[in-house]
């Protein structure tokens, strides 16, 4: 069988630590940059998947994450930044730039495209 091809851009954001000493994540994979609309998704959707006491106990966190993507220009693997919590110390919600580039402003992908395209 053929070997399968890594796509060229991947993004992992994780909540560890805690009491529960929790590890969950979510990540995107894909071949065209990701934009910040795609990173804010993900943050949400691990967001989803966390307890009450868990998004309690990474709330300043999850929202220093979310400014992060936010305010991010385009950042470039690798790159791994960890909002702590710094009374638990431990309490973490971790960003991860792999491979690739990603919060881009979907804009400027669209502006790059019909720059190269015409």
């Amino acid at each position: 069988m053929g070997s399968k091809k890594k796509k060229s851009h991947r993004v992992r954001i994780q909540a560890q630590g805690g009491k529960e000493q929790i590890e969950k994540s979510v990540s995107l994979n894909k071949d065209e940059p990701i934009t910040k609309e795609e990173g804010l998704s993900l943050l949400e959707e691990l967001k989803g998947m966390l307890s009450k006491n868990e998004k309690e106990q990474r709330e300043k966190q999850l929202e220093a994450a979310k400014r992060f993507i936010e305010n991010a220009e385009g950042v470039d693997a690798p790159l791994k930044i960890p909002f702590r919590n710094r009374k638990t110390k431990d309490t973490r919600i971790d960003i991860e730039v792999n491979a690739g580039t990603a919060f881009v402003c979907m804009m400027l992908i669209v502006l790059v495209y019909f720059l190269l395209a015409g």
